[in-house]
């Protein structure tokens, strides 16, 4: 038989309050949203007042009246330009297709690629729009015929011969070489196409000349590129004595509170407006609260940063030294997730240029001295190595390897691979010119 009895139990438990909870979001925000956050603060809650707006990025014009308005850069940024989905549907809207055949075209537009590729097959679309296998390759060879050439092709192959018949001073080899012998005209083998096509060598050279001056990726002419404006959140200067770091305004705001409110709710007796006003002071002294939290440990972490990171200032990505999240942590003794938020979406002005934070967290790599190389720093030197090569005889991985560990640095040829391909270089027989 089961029994009930009530027993104590004594036991700790961690609970968030809201305004923990808010301070870790304010702590999250790059400066520019931090201002946008603040001033929608200000609006739902009368007692909060943002003394000044964004002083390098906002400042106050006079219109006509003599009105004082403020005014903020961004406004005049550009919008965002046609995407090459857009720009190829409005080249199929002046052929005056057959419905069906539009529909079908105007989807293979919206599949496309950055490089203007259709990898989806027409089997595929055929299931998903229901089409014959006679529509789709109308609306294939209607996307085809758009500029610029070469664009909706489904591999480089087709890419090129597209571009080629549409050429009307093209190479009479060309077509043939693209269409027979690809593979030897990218590795530079002019001797096989030679024998193949029974043409002279200088024919040859002179085909694969204009082969390499189509373009392989017709789509990233359409592509909108949206700019990225970047806000950063501090500055570092260097001097004789070492580093200054110094907020930029919209990580410093000054925020208040608001007297006449105040003034208000002690002149008018009322239950109703004290409560209310009583609640909205708490909240803006713990976003006040907060703002200042957010303001000391960014001090903090970048501090601790750039004394870690001293040689950077000096000799550029080549003087970093592998960080990681933990030892600027134990050095702050602050918790790993609190380092990771206050270095989330932040940049750092430098006499070196604008860096995120999280660039300066990078892996070890050992050397021959016993210290550790970071991996950032290792991968600058690979592409200094590939791009001072000899591009007749270029380095392969193995060779990097056995240069690098020349200057100290062990690197398996794997990870030499794996950078490389991070660095989206391509390997030695890809980076091979014989001509």
């Amino acid at each position: 038989m089961i029994g009930y009895q009530l027993v104590q139990d004594q036991r700790l438990k961690l609970n968030i309050t809201p305004e923990m909870k808010q301070s870790i979001h304010i702590l999250s925000l790059p400066g520019y949203e931090l201002m946008q956050y603040l001033q929608e603060q200000a609006i739902e809650n009368p007692v909060l007042e943002l003394e000044s707006t964004m002083e390098v990025h906002v400042s106050r014009r006079k219109i006509a009246s003599g009105t004082s308005v403020v005014y903020d850069p961004f406004w005049n940024v550009q919008q965002a330009e046609e995407t090459m989905e857009s720009k190829l549907k409005s080249q199929l809207r002046l052929l005056s297709l057959p419905t069906e055949v539009y529909h079908a075209a105007a989807y293979m537009a919206g599949n496309l690629n950055d490089d203007g590729y259709l990898e989806m097959t027409l089997t595929d679309i055929g299931a998903r729009l229901k089409s014959s296998e006679e529509v789709l390759l109308k609306a294939l060879d209607q996307l085809q015929s758009l500029e610029p050439a070469g664009i909706g092709a489904r591999n480089l192959r087709e890419c090129l011969m597209l571009q080629i018949v549409r050429d009307p001073a093209c190479d009479p080899y060309a077509y043939s070489i693209v269409q027979e012998h690809l593979q030897e005209a990218a590795s530079g083998n002019v001797g096989r196409i030679v024998s193949a096509l029974r043409i002279t060598r200088e024919q040859a050279v002179t085909s694969l000349r204009y082969i390499q001056s189509l373009n392989p990726r017709p789509g990233l002419s359409m592509i909108a590129f949206e700019p990225q404006y970047i806000v950063p959140d501090a500055i570092i200067e260097t001097h004789r004595e070492g580093f200054t770091i110094s907020l930029h305004p919209s990580s410093r705001p000054r925020i208040s509170i608001s007297s006449e409110c105040r003034e208000w709710a002690r002149l008018h007796h009322s239950e109703v407006a004290s409560s209310y006003m009583n609640e909205c002071l708490m909240s803006a002294q713990g976003i006040i609260r907060s703002v200042e939290l957010r303001k000391r440990t960014l001090l903090r972490v970048i501090g601790v940063i750039m004394e870690e990171q001293r040689d950077f200032l000096m000799k550029g990505v080549q003087g970093l030294k592998p960080m990681t999240l933990s030892t600027i942590s134990r050095q702050l003794e602050m918790h790993e997730s609190t380092v990771s938020r206050a270095v989330h979406h932040k940049f750092l002005s430098t006499p070196h240029g604008v860096f995120p934070l999280r660039y300066f967290f990078a892996t070890g790599l050992p050397t021959s001295d016993g210290n550790a190389a970071s991996s950032r720093k290792v991968k600058v030197r690979i592409k200094e190595l590939i791009d001072s090569e000899d591009k007749s005889c270029p380095y392969s991985d193995q060779k990097i390897v056995l240069l690098l560990q020349a200057e100290g640095i062990r690197l398996s040829r794997r990870t030499v691979t794996k950078y490389r391909e991070e660095l989206k270089m391509g390997s030695s027989s890809s980076r091979k010119r014989k001509l």
